[in-house]
C-alpha cells in the first residue's frame, strides 16, 4: 500500500492591514503600508531587478598589431601560457594545442573587457562560433575582488558552427572579463541582480 505524501502548503491567514489612519496613506508619492513619504518608507520592502549584460570580442586583428598593443600581447601570452596545461603531452607548436603558434599566426585575433557588477554572485555562459577555415580558440578570464583569477578556454573546430556553453564560470560582483578569440567570434552574456527601494 502506497501512502501519499502531504505537499507543504500555508496555511496562515492573509496579513491584515493595521487598524487606524495613516497620514498619506493611499495618496500618489507615500506608501501605503506605512503611510510615510516613498522617501521615507520604514516597511524594509525592497523589490530586486535583473539586468541583462552581454559582451561580443570578435577577431579583427593580425598578430603583429596585437604585438604592439601590450594588453592584447600580454593577454594572448597568458591565455597561450594557460592553454599548454590543457594537454601538456602536446608539443609547443602541436595542432592539439588550443592555443598554437599555428593558430596565432593564421587567424584573427580580438580583445575585449567589461566589468561584472550587481549585487550577488553571476554566472557566465558563452556562445561563440569559428571564423575562416582554420580551428579557432575562445577564453575567458575573470579576475574577482580578491585577486581570484578564473580561466575557461575551448577550441572551436572549424566547420564545427554555432556554440553555447552556460555556466562557464560563477564570479561576484567587482570582478573584471576579459575574453580572448582567436579565428572565432564569442559573445559573453550575464545577468546583474540590482536591489531597489
Amino acid at each position: 500500500m502506497q501512502t501519499a505524501h502531504a505537499r507543504p502548503m500555508y496555511t496562515g491567514y492573509p496579513a491584515v492591514r493595521p487598524i487606524g489612519h495613516h497620514p498619506g496613506g493611499g495618496m500618489p508619492g507615500f506608501c501605503s503600508g506605512c503611510g510615510h513619504p516613498r522617501a521615507s518608507c520604514c516597511c524594509g520592502c525592497r523589490e530586486c531587478r535583473k539586468e541583462a549584460k552581454e559582451l561580443l570580442v570578435e577577431a579583427t586583428t593580425t598578430r603583429t598589431k596585437a604585438s604592439q598593443d601590450p594588453t592584447l600581447a600580454n593577454a594572448v601570452k597568458q591565455m597561450s601560457l594557460l592553454s599548454s596545461f590543457a594537454d601538456p603531452t602536446a608539443e609547443p607548436a602541436s595542432a592539439n594545442q588550443l592555443l598554437s603558434p599555428v593558430a596565432l599566426r593564421e587567424g584573427q585575433i580580438g580583445l575585449g573587457s567589461a566589468f561584472i557588477g550587481g549585487g550577488c554572485c553571476v554566472h557566465l555562459s558563452v556562445e561563440y562560433t569559428p571564423i575562416g577555415t582554420a580551428d579557432g580558440t575562445v577564453g575567458l578570464i575573470v579576475k574577482d575582488s580578491n585577486d581570484t583569477e578564473l580561466m575557461w578556454i575551448k577550441k572551436a573546430a572549424a566547420g564545427l558552427g554555432y556554440q553555447i556553453k552556460e555556466g562557464v564560470v560563477t564570479t561576484k560582483p567587482g570582478a573584471s572579463l576579459s575574453v580572448l578569440v582567436v579565428g572565432a567570434i564569442a559573445r559573453v552574456r550575464w545577468c546583474e541582480v540590482f536591489s531597489c527601494c
